[in-house]
């Protein structure tokens, strides 16, 4: 299913660890560290283990921690504070690592399906934003870039109005990125126009188009945005002054927690 997902141009699995990552890539993994144990209770012994000052301090842990460690195989006698340290750390990739063995493989098999897994081994540095978290904050260029004004004829009254409301919208954008239009954040801009909070990898399935909102004759002014989230199109209000621009947007999308036309 994660296969199929990325290829189609899904969600990203952006919740790996550098660990399950580098199996899954087969790249050598880091130093296994006691603190990446979930269970809190062997995790607690084990760092009990690791600081015992003497044999005896570190006999006395290990007997505490038995059951778990045997399960594990890694109970072994302590003559010197090495053979602790080899202890812990045997016990700790033991838990990471070696116990999730055939899980693992049976993923990287799963993930085989369209040749998804060969290109990720092949890319490993470039897939890496995939899998494992990296945050890619929304940026009022960002946004700009994204959609393309669709824009009357050169040389009409249109035009130049629509050339007027591209710049409210651009540096509206940049006032939203800079907090000044608080609690509406890019997300929120982009959810309305959209139904995403965030700009796909593979961009979205139609290109997103900015439209204008032109009085019409026999109907009344059209004052807030509107959306079509379906064909991505974000419909700009015309207004005469970038303050009438901005309340009217940002009063707009927020009375409109989810996304659609207000």
């Amino acid at each position: 299913m994660m296969a199929v997902c990325l290829v189609h141009g899904g969600v990203e699995p952006q919740f790996f660890s550098q660990r399950l990552y580098n199996q899954v890539c087969g790249l050598p993994s880091p130093k296994a560290d006691p603190s990446e144990i979930v269970d809190y209770t062997f995790k607690e012994k084990l760092l009990k283990i690791l600081s015992a000052e003497s044999t005896e301090q570190a006999w006395a842990a290990v007997m505490d921690a038995s059951d778990e460690l045997s399960m594990l195989g890694s109970v072994q006698c302590i003559r010197t504070l090495e053979d602790r340290d080899v202890l812990v750390q045997s016990a700790t990739e033991f838990y990471l690592e070696s116990r999730l063995r055939d899980a693992v493989n049976q993923f990287k098999e799963g993930l085989q399906c369209l040749g998804v897994l060969g290109e990720v081994t092949k890319h490993s540095g470039i897939f890496e934003e995939v899998f494992m978290y990296h945050p890619r904050p929304l940026t009022a260029t960002s946004i700009s870039e994204l959609f393309k004004p669709i824009l009357s004829e050169p040389g009409s009254n249109r035009r130049a109005t629509e050339g007027r409301v591209t710049c409210f919208w651009r540096d509206w954008l940049l006032e939203v990125e800079e907090g000044g239009s608080y609690p509406l954040t890019l997300s929120d801009v982009l959810i309305f126009a959209s139904g995403a909070s965030t700009i796909p990898r593979l961009g979205f399935p139609v290109e997103p188009e900015l439209h204008f909102l032109h009085l019409q004759e026999g109907e009344a002014q059209r004052s807030y945005p509107e959306a079509n989230t379906c064909s991505i199109i974000l419909k700009l209000p015309i207004h005469s002054t970038y303050e009438h621009f901005k309340d009217k947007m940002e009063s707009g999308i927020l009375q409109c927690p989810t996304f659609g036309t207000i």
